[in-house]
């Protein structure tokens, strides 16, 4: 990569004017930052939450400046071979959610992922503001050092978490099995830092010529980054999640810092600067292992494999040094690492294949079966073929599957995974889109996919080849990973952006930064009606932004309540979330359940029954009217029973493995004196789920007045063999001997 002489004029501001695409970069740049490290801690949605609303908030300054330039037709857009296919990606996307089972969800995302439509088209603006406006090398690297900075930062709290040092409690998640950054999951975590560790190899790996200047010179860029970490670890251990303006002014502290290395990075001698990115690469693996996620450790031997092909003999012969030193540590991390099983990734896939013994008449034979996550995915991939064979154009929509998935449920999923769990994601990007979007937006995707190598694969004899090596393989890696698993807010932006990135190397590339002035406006050409408009519907917009923000942590407050069994505080709290955001499901089934504890049941009903309007797809509300109507009945109202029924049926109709469900119909029967329909319905309800211990106890009730107690000692040993460690199975057949 080519030594590039600095150039201020582009990022200054002059008396009586500013430079616009200036602006831009350093929102961008803090956006590649800050998304993936930020979080916030009173919120319910810790990591996801607090990402997408400064993300949606980010984005909409950068398309106010966006709309400034383009009113003031001082903006060319740039073309590329990708503007069709991703709009067209996009445009199904809509159409998916025009068309999706829930299409406001579709639309504003569900909560925990907030991955609706909006979310789709803040990556494909993402993607179209790298394309425009990172037109040099010298950009495109200081996105690779904000996400470099980023990683490292991550990678730092990983270690912490792993070696138990962790200050926070992260909702019963154990951390120093498997760590989780700032992004929230392991997997997630893993993909984030093999997308770094690729990018990261461009600047380790970049020839940069020995400067003979003054090594303090290096000082202050090196002691942003350094300064930068630090402070992080300093904020954990000494922040409450109550210092919220010495938090986010802790964040911006930070932000500013690495924004410093990024522009000053090129003032760090050359050696130092090899021995910081080394040192980042070794830290960011060592993260990598912490997270013992396999898709992440495939995506990363994959990188690697494509990064040697990319590169070239040539380059990887003119740095063999470095190589062999950077491969030598890692081996020896890896040895160190995974020498305790418990710590490395192939003993916890092992640990998940066992061998089954099938008995037959003829002779036993042995089967390999898959066990824990990676059985149920197997599990998940299966429904989610069916899925696809009913909704094939254009899916169920975006952020549904969770409405949908339990009808599609195989009967091995719940034991392979666990009970009441509704899957919102197949775990694997080539089931996801077409489950999602349908299967116009999957050959979209694929038609990306395609050129995105295409185009770059035959740049690759330019002067860019290192940097297209490396992006190349960083998207190839996270492809892989999400083999495995899906993408959020925090890796999914990235990936985007590299798109970009991808599109704009090559002979089009820049190799000065340009002293294009279509950025600079004077404060008297700038259309101050106009600017006044925009600047009123951005702030409207970064409103609307923070809405389900401002709401969930009403909403955590409101649930920890509620756990505590402070129900008066519980429902004030999660009135008030309400009040800001009406429209969510969780808060408002929370709040018919903290009635229902507090004994007002007609507010239990009256929530319960909006929770059905709003989502009419959670069984639980459902479940939970019935329960309420059941109670009815036994004090005397005799037209309950109907209605305890009809939501029993209402709830089966959205989920057929809800056990307890089955149960209360076997109550309601058992009620009317139909105790042959009231047992079919235990028994059901024991089929799907062996581990209920009252279903067990009505069981054995009624077969002993039914006469079935051989019948019922039978399905308990059919239980006993999913669960032979469950205590509760064998106590319950004390009882019938």
């Amino acid at each position: 990569m080519k030594s590039i002489k600095k150039s201020s004029a582009n990022y200054s501001f002059f008396w009586g004017e500013i430079n616009l695409d200036w602006l831009m970069e350093l929102i961008f740049l803090i956006i590649i930052f800050l998304i993936p490290t930020i979080f916030d801690r009173r919120l319910g949605i810790v990591f996801s939450g607090t990402k997408v609303a400064w993300l949606r908030a980010l984005v909409i300054i950068i398309l106010s400046f966006w709309s400034l330039k383009i009113i003031l037709r001082k903006h060319q857009f740039i073309r590329s071979p990708l503007d069709w296919p991703v709009m067209a990606f996009l445009f199904a996307t809509t159409i998916a959610t025009i068309t999706s089972v829930h299409p406001y969800t579709s639309f504003v995302g569900f909560y925990g992922r907030f991955e609706g439509l909006t979310t789709w088209y803040l990556f494909g603006l993402l993607f179209f503001i790298a394309l425009n406006y990172f037109r040099s090398e010298k950009q495109l690297k200081r996105i690779i050092l904000c996400v470099l900075c980023a990683a490292v930062l991550m990678s730092i709290y990983g270690v912490i978490q792993r070696h138990e040092l962790d200050p926070y409690m992260w909702g019963g998640v154990v951390t120093w099995q498997r760590v989780i950054g700032t992004i929230g999951q392991p997997n997630f975590l893993a993909a984030y830092v093999i997308m770094a560790f690729f990018l990261g190899l461009v600047l380790f790996l970049e020839k940069r010529v020995s400067s003979k200047a003054n090594w303090l010179d290096s000082l202050p860029a090196l002691g942003a980054f350094l300064a930068a970490q630090a402070l992080f670890v300093i904020m954990i251990y000494s922040l409450d999640a109550q210092d919220v303006i010495v938090w986010y002014a802790g964040f911006a502290l930070i932000t500013a810092l690495v924004l410093y290395f990024a522009y000053h990075y090129d003032n760090i001698s050359p050696l130092l600067s090899e021995l910081l990115v080394g040192g980042s690469l070794l830290l960011t693996y060592i993260c990598l292992l912490y997270t013992q996620s396999r898709g992440g450790y495939l995506g990363f031997f994959t990188g690697a494999v494509l990064f040697a092909l990319a590169a070239g003999r040539r380059l990887l012969f003119e740095n063999w040094k470095k190589l062999l030193a950077l491969g030598a540590l890692i081996i020896l991390i890896s040895a160190v690492t995974m020498a305790r099983p418990e710590f490395s990734p192939f003993a916890r896939f092992a640990s998940e294949i066992t061998t089954k013994e099938e008995q037959t008449a003829e002779e036993a034979k042995a089967r390999l079966e898959l066990k824990g996550a990676a059985g149920s995915r197997g599990e998940t991939w299966k429904s989610a073929f069916k899925i696809i064979a009913d909704y094939p154009w254009f899916g169920v929509g975006p952020e549904v599957l969770k409405m949908v998935f339990p009808r599609y449920e195989t009967e091995l999923f719940r034991f392979k995974e666990a009970f009441h769990v509704k899957q919102d994601r197949c775990h694997n990007e080539t089931f996801d889109v077409p489950v999602t979007k349908g299967l116009i937006a999957f050959f979209l995707y694929l038609w990306i996919m395609f050129l995105i190598f295409k185009v770059g694969w035959s740049k690759l004899e330019g002067e860019n080849r290192l940097m297209l090596a490396g992006i190349l393989s960083a998207i190839l890696a996270y492809i892989i990973q999400n083999q495995f698993s899906f993408g959020v807010v925090a890796i999914t932006s990235l990936f985007w952006v590299m798109w970009a990135m991808i599109m704009n190397l090559g002979p089009r590339i820049d190799k000065e930064e340009r002293e294009d002035k279509s950025g600079v406006i004077s404060f008297e050409e700038i259309p101050w009606l106009a600017a006044a408009g925009i600047a009123l519907i951005a702030a409207f917009l970064v409103y609307i932004s923070f809405i389900s923000f401002r709401a969930d942590i009403y909403y955590k407050s409101g649930k920890s309540n509620l756990e505590m069994r402070q129900f008066s505080q519980a429902a004030e709290e999660l009135k008030k979330s309400l009040a800001i955001y009406p429209f969510e499901g969780t808060t408002i089934s929370h709040l018919g359940i903290t009635y229902l504890n507090l004994g007002n049941v007609a507010e239990a009903i009256k929530y319960l029954n909006y929770g059905t309007l709003v989502d009419p797809f959670n069984a639980d509300n459902f479940y939970m009217l019935g329960r309420v109507y059941i109670s009815f009945y036994d004090r005397g109202q005799k037209d309950a029973w109907q209605e305890s029924f009809n939501y029993a049926e209402k709830a089966l109709k959205i989920d057929p493995y809800y056990a307890e469900v089955y149960e209360l119909k076997g109550q309601l029967w058992e009620r009317k004196g139909n105790l042959d329909e009231a047992w079919n319905y235990y028994r059901k309800a024991y089929e799907v789920n062996p581990t209920l211990v009252p279903v067990m106890q009505e069981l054995i009730g009624l077969s002993r007045k039914l006469g079935r107690v051989k019948e019922a000692k039978a399905l308990l040993e059919d239980g006993l063999q999913e669960f032979p460690d469950n205590t509760d199975i064998f106590k319950a057949l004390e009882q019938l001997k």
